[in-house]
């Protein structure tokens, strides 16, 4: 089995930390697998990509990014092109696709980080996120994952790199990377209240 990490953000979208310090805590923390899903670019996977192969290192990179819908954010996997954000859930996802990626909704009922609260969305992914590290809503992802038999994964929703690793999938090590995500199957913790603080002041101090 492969240990996976499946959202992550970096300094180039709204993350504190950059890629290559978030590498080197996947890797402390033996993880075999890691998605930079930043938002709306998949600039920071292309870096991650670059970096694991320029260097050979032991961790497998799978391309993405959270993608910015009308309704939500959306997860895509496998896709090495940004995706124009603000199109419909039905857009985004047809074009995820023909990019060969794949699509999850990412902490979905979560309206106030932009998780979409719409049912008809579930229809439209390919699967959900149904543990996000930072989400109150959770509970209501799983019910609606199962009602819709959508594959459940599970993100850390990391905002740095010492938040990788909160929530891992354990994916299968005989099928292509895109496809093992369809038979996750994962464990987590959710953020304390003090990271969360924390985080939050951080983001605040670089507005000011």
């Amino acid at each position: 089995m492969l240990k996976a990490e499946l959202h992550v953000h970096s300094s180039i979208s709204d993350g504190k930390d950059g890629v290559r310090k978030i590498l080197n805590a996947a890797m402390e923390k033996k993880i075999d697998v890691i998605s930079i899903t930043d938002h709306d670019t998949v600039q920071g996977s292309l870096e991650a990509l670059d970096i694991v192969e320029e260097e050979k290192l032991p961790i497998k990179i799978l391309p993405g990014c959270e993608i910015t819908s009308s309704s939500g954010h959306i997860l895509a996997f496998g896709i090495i092109k940004d995706v124009e954000p603000k199109m419909s859930a039905e857009e985004t996802c047809r074009v995820v696709r023909e990019l060969g990626g794949v699509c999850f909704l990412a902490h979905p009922f979560d309206f106030i980080r932009g998780g979409s609260v719409r049912l008809k969305d579930f229809r439209i992914v390919d699967g959900v996120e149904t543990f996000n590290a930072k989400s109150y809503f959770n509970f209501m992802a799983k019910r609606y994952a199962k009602k819709f038999s959508k594959p459940e994964i599970a993100g850390s929703d990391a905002h740095s790199a010492r938040a990788v690793g909160l929530a891992v999938n354990y994916l299968p090590d005989n099928i292509n990377l895109i496809e093992s995500i369809f038979h996750a199957r994962y464990d987590g913790k959710r953020v304390s209240i003090r990271e969360r603080l924390a985080f939050l002041l951080f983001q605040l101090s670089q507005r000011l």
